[in-house]
């Protein structure tokens, strides 16, 4: 694919064509138009810069209904008017700009009347436009683009960054550059409808937050179809780094120890008792021997050990008369 600046006004003003069909699909065919004086235009130029037109006709309509008259509108603060143009982006710029464009209007004709504007050339109403400090370059080409009909793209930062994430125009470009380089491929009948299909693409919420991103790599004109529709589908979340599970070696001290140490470690089982089932009863514990004194051919007695069996056996078989009584060779005292 070429480069952006290698394309022919014929491929410019094609792909215009068909950008403004698919957009037209998304926000209708009508193009609103502004009927009011030279100066109402200019102060709705500046609510309209990165925001949408029902917006710009609304916040327009509440700042001049807040305040008693455009000279009362001239006097106050920038935090006053940021107050009532609240729900616009930007809002403390626009309230500085208006009182800007309501000063220099006043101070040059005494009154709010600008309509000379209308009889000047281009060239002598940009001339007029760059004594207004704080103007920013759309709401200048806004006013030459609706009071004079000039052949003029005006971009504001918001349709620039779109122009530049569809392929519209280069990133090497700014955003003056870039008007210039979209009038070559638009007639002047076709410059009001190509900027507000944009100006609605680049304020859609459904879009806006993705169009101000940074495009991750170099796109033609070739590729603003393509990138109008990946526009539209969902965003592909990107997949999850995996995280692999942490390894602990074992020093090699720990994993060969002596063989006189593994002798000494009991195995697991030995130390305890095996369990009794449920049920049943422990089995009695065997009786100590009980000793019996015996008498040797000596005269010495020297105890032997019995079982609790024979014991129990000789005590049985022992007459019942010798209960109690002495044994023999001892008398009672």
């Amino acid at each position: 694919m070429g480069t952006a600046k290698a394309t022919k006004a014929a491929d410019k003003s094609q792909v215009c064509r068909k950008l403004v069909q698919a957009l037209q699909k998304l926000y209708g065919k009508s193009v609103p138009v502004i009927e009011q004086p030279v100066l109402e235009t200019m102060l709705f130029g500046v609510c309209l810069e990165d925001n949408r037109w029902d917006q710009a006709e609304t916040s327009l309509k509440s700042l001049i209904g807040s305040y008693f008259d455009l000279n009362e509108i001239r006097v106050s603060s920038i935090s006053e008017l940021a107050t009532a143009l609240a729900p616009l982006k930007d809002a403390e710029w626009k309230g500085l700009r208006i009182r800007a464009i309501l000063r220099f209007v006043f101070e040059s004709t005494y009154t709010y009347d600008f309509e000379k504007l209308r009889r000047q050339t281009q060239e002598q109403a940009v001339k007029s436009l760059k004594k207004v400090r704080e103007l920013s370059p759309f709401v200048r080409d806004f006013i030459l683009q609706e009071i004079l009909g000039s052949h003029i793209v005006c971009l504001d930062s918001s349709m620039f960054k779109a122009a530049r994430w569809l392929g519209l125009v280069p990133l090497s470009m700014d955003q003056t550059e870039a008007a210039e380089f979209l009038k070559g491929g638009l007639r002047k009948s076709e410059v009001s409808e190509f900027c507000h299909l944009l100006r609605c693409l680049s304020t859609d919420p459904q879009y806006s937050a993705r169009l101000s991103e940074q495009p991750d790599a170099e796109f033609t004109m070739d590729d603003v179809l393509d990138r109008l529709t990946e526009l539209q589908n969902p965003k592909k979340k990107a997949p999850r780094p995996v995280v692999e599970p942490v390894r602990v070696e074992k020093s090699a001290a720990a994993v060969k120890k002596p063989a006189a140490e593994k002798a000494r470690v009991p195995e697991k089982g030995k130390e305890k008792e095996k369990a009794v089932p449920a049920g049943k009863p422990a089995a009695p514990k065997a009786a100590k021997a009980v000793p019996v004194v015996a008498a040797s051919k000596s005269g010495a007695v020297t105890p032997k050990k019995a079982s609790v069996a024979e014991s129990a056996k000789s005590a049985k078989e022992a007459p019942k008369g010798l209960k109690g009584k002495p044994a023999p060779g001892k008398s009672k005292k």
